[in-house]
């Protein structure tokens, strides 16, 4: 079964008793077994990742042992994740940020100082539901570190031929 993360950053776990590691990079997409999935989704942290982080491509099997009211955000591609930011109408935006789990909050995050997106009503929207400015976001990490000027020490070494 494929298992993504999501997410924006990298995430991992390991479970002593199947005797396993995994570290997943953003992005990354792994095939494991229906054993492995349940071991984790029976610990506190596994519940969580498997919820939020990590998203398992099966939506029947995700619905019957994992999230029976999962939301449909759950189940969103990338693609449909950046045209609920740069298509969707605010409202529905709006209900995309109560409902979605926080891998696909956490891409928008990043989509959108990334982006940037223009629409005013769903920068304000996310302001106030997630505390988060994607304009003052993407001022900050576009921000050229000033450059320090340094003396002349002379003549230059190189003569033009």
């Amino acid at each position: 079964m494929k298992v993504m993360n999501r997410d924006t950053g990298q995430t991992g776990y390991s479970l002593p008793e199947l005797n396993i590691r995994r570290v997943f990079n953003v992005g990354e997409i792994k095939e494991l077994k229906e054993e492995e999935i349940l071991a984790l989704y029976n610990t506190d942290a596994g519940r969580l990742m498997l919820s939020h982080i990590l998203q398992v491509q099966n939506k029947e099997f995700v619905i019957k042992n994992i999230w029976p009211d999962a939301p449909i955000e759950y189940f969103w591609t990338k693609e449909q994740i950046i045209k609920c930011l740069m298509e969707d109408s605010p409202e529905l935006f709006a209900e995309t940020l109560d409902y979605a789990p926080e891998g696909v909050i956490n891409i928008l995050k990043d989509l959108a100082w990334r982006t940037p997106i223009t629409d005013l009503n769903k920068v304000q929207i996310m302001r106030q539901k997630l505390g988060f400015d994607p304009i003052k976001a993407h001022e900050v990490m576009t921000k050229q570190a000033p450059e320090t000027k340094s003396e002349r020490k002379g003549g230059r070494l190189r003569k033009e031929d």
